[in-house]
């Protein structure tokens, strides 16, 4: 009982600091646990093992509810490019930096399978608190996601039998093939039975449970290892809207179990000295620089635009919790040392600690500046009387074709340097640069506007634009929130809710204004 208690102390502390600095409590959890590690207040090697096999699975069994093909829609293509090379860029990267610092073939091994997967669970919260779970990008990272866990999941359970031969190595690949087989059935056979029978709450948490438990005993009969069975019995949970069921009766015991996972997994590993903390520096900055560099090359080439190509990168550029459980894994059954596994919980609280920041609106904006594509012309003068649109992506698109069929002169003013140009190639003036800056809107000619309709993400983006014109330009602001809406009220700006209805109330304007121009009395010829 002492050692859960301190386990659930350092739970409490960790989701405190997490909650004051607005970063993820699972680098801090982590961080935590190696240093009580390092403390030997927690010194029963079993009990931890006990927790953390116990954690993983319940951790697993949440985070496969997550990933549905379905919600991946028509960028399965896109994302399974990036998810394999991704996955193999980093892998053969980590392979190349533990030969080169020396680590010995099975540990070379590991960490290679320990860096090829991101992490599902920041990848999702982050765009879930970003509200981006269902744009192009948020879909195309949670495919990314979703292919990287099945490999992990898949490669695993022959990694961990080679030591026993190809045999063994065969007959874990099979159970995990029947494993698979079973996701199926319950998704196309189990679920809409469930469903149909509108079951209540109690009896849910059951079947859900059931369900897990299920693919567990199967698992231990086939001699799979079982976090591969809780993360399979996840997905074939996933589809729309068991899984929100499976959220609602599991999220208590998931928050519960996620806390005691990171905070006692740090216990498992070695004391870090600076020559290991040194390695998963090394380890984590691969990680960083190489994913989002491979991520945004092949986003650009599979037809993501410049911007969600590399934020995409960023979104992905982390070890996963996957990673943790590879090392774990590996650790009990002796075919890595703690130290291994303490370079691979370092390199996940790195990565995991630096994500939110760089994944930031500033960062993502800097980095895209960098573009290696043509940079924007001046224009040869500044325009009049047209209409600006700020922001000229998928969401611009119905309005740019409407605007197309007008007389009026319309300029795009966007920072994604792929938009511009293909914007540009279909005969649309274009300014390249961030619709905040006040010396854009000046060349854009934001004052001397018709009227000015922002597509931006962010829309107090418009502040200095909302300052810059006064009341003398009418602003039609894309809104999603009812605080965004009052806010822009209060700027004197007229917030429209999302982009199809800014289109809509720029032509109900544009309508207006063509009726009353052909009301008023024609001057006579002098």
């Amino acid at each position: 009982m002492t050692e859960l208690a301190i386990l659930l102390g350092l739970a409490a502390a960790g989701y405190g600091v997490s909650r004051w600095t607005q970063f993820p409590a699972i680098p801090f959890l982590l961080a935590g646990s190696l240093g009580l590690s390092a403390t030997g207040a927690v010194g029963d090697p079993a009990f931890v093992e006990d927790v953390l096999f116990l954690s993983v699975s319940v951790l697993l069994f949440v985070a496969g509810t997550d990933l549905s093909l379905a919600r991946v829609g028509p960028f399965k293509g896109t994302a399974f490019l990036i998810g394999v090379v991704q996955f193999v860029g980093l892998a053969a990267a980590g392979l190349g930096i533990a030969y080169a610092l020396n680590y010995g073939p099975t540990d070379a091994l590991y960490l290679g399978l320990a860096l090829a997967a991101s992490s599902t669970i920041v990848g999702v919260r982050l765009l879930q608190r970003r509200q981006q779970m269902f744009e192009p990008f948020g879909r195309t990272v949670l495919g990314a996601l979703l292919l990287q866990d099945v490999l992990v999941v898949l490669l695993l359970p022959g990694l961990i039998r080679l030591p026993d031969g190809t045999a063994a190595v065969v007959g874990s690949l099979g159970g995990t093939i029947v494993l698979l087989v079973g996701v199926g059935v319950v998704m196309k056979g189990l679920v809409p039975v469930l469903l149909e029978r509108e079951l209540d709450a109690e009896t849910q948490l059951l079947a859900v449970l059931g369900v897990l438990f299920g693919f567990m005993g199967v698992a231990a009969w086939l001699n799979v290892p079982l976090f591969v069975a809780a993360f399979l019995a996840g997905i074939s949970l996933s589809g729309f809207p068991f899984s929100g069921i499976v959220h609602g009766e599991m999220q208590p015991l998931y928050d519960f179990f996620s806390a005691i996972f990171f905070a006692s997994l740090g216990m498992a590993a070695a004391r870090p000295d600076p020559t290991l903390v040194g390695h998963a520096a090394l380890f984590a900055g691969a990680v960083l620089v190489l994913t989002p560099l491979i991520v945004a090359v092949v986003g650009e080439w599979a037809g993501l635009v410049a911007r969600p190509a590399l934020e995409s990168g960023l979104l992905l550029a982390q070890t996963s919790e996957l990673s943790l459980v590879v090392g774990l894994q590996a650790l009990v059954a002796g075919q890595i040392g703690g130290e291994v596994f303490s370079v691979i919980v370092l390199t996940t609280v790195f990565t995991m600690m630096l994500t939110p920041l760089l994944t930031s609106e500033t960062v993502v904006w800097e980095l895209v500046r960098w573009h290696p594509s043509r940079q924007s012309d001046v224009l040869s003068e500044v325009p009049s009387n047209h209409v600006l649109v700020l922001g000229g992506g998928r969401n611009a698109r119905p309005l740019l074709r409407l605007l197309r069929e007008s007389d009026y002169e319309t300029v795009v003013v966007d920072e994604d340097p792929t938009v511009v140009d293909r914007l540009r190639d279909r005969g649309i003036t274009c300014v390249r640069g961030d619709g905040r800056d006040r010396s854009v809107l000046l060349e854009a000619g934001g004052a001397q506007a018709r009227v000015v309709v922002s597509l931006l993400r962010d829309p107090t983006a418009v502040g200095p634009l909302l300052d810059y014109v006064g009341d003398t330009v009418p602003i039609l602001v894309r809104v999603f929130e009812d605080h965004e809406a009052a806010w822009v009220e209060a700027q004197g700006g007229t917030p429209i809710r999302f982009a199809h209805a800014a289109g809509d109330a720029f032509m109900d304007w544009f309508r207006q204004m063509q009726s009353t121009a052909q009301n008023e009395p024609t001057p006579p010829s002098p």
